[in-house]
């Protein structure tokens, strides 16, 4: 499945996560360790509830310094990554009638 803005990602809620403060968090899948800096924390913080890609965009907008089409960019190269791995689900939804 390809990963566009219109993708809906919820995470993997039966993975062990951990938080050291707000900027730093881990996530254990298949005995590997991810290490997620202070981005990456409020991306899992925020997929708490599906959403598009888009939709994950816009909030990490308001919340980051960063302009749209840098972090669109950023998140559709990270959200195919943790994807793959296993720490999102891309969720499929069915097109408008």
């Amino acid at each position: 499945m390809a990963i566009t803005p219109t993708t809906t990602l919820g995470r993997n809620t039966s993975l062990p996560y951990a938080a050291f403060n707000e900027r730093e968090g881990v996530i254990l899948v298949a005995g590997e360790c991810y290490a997620l800096n202070s981005v990456a924390v409020r991306i899992w913080e925020l997929l708490e509830q599906p959403m598009t890609v888009a939709q994950l965009c816009s909030r990490i907008c308001e919340e980051f310094e960063v302009d749209i089409q840098t972090c669109e960019t950023a998140i559709l190269n990270f959200a195919v990554e943790i994807v793959n791995d296993g720490i999102v689900h891309a969720i499929e939804t069915a097109p408008p009638d």
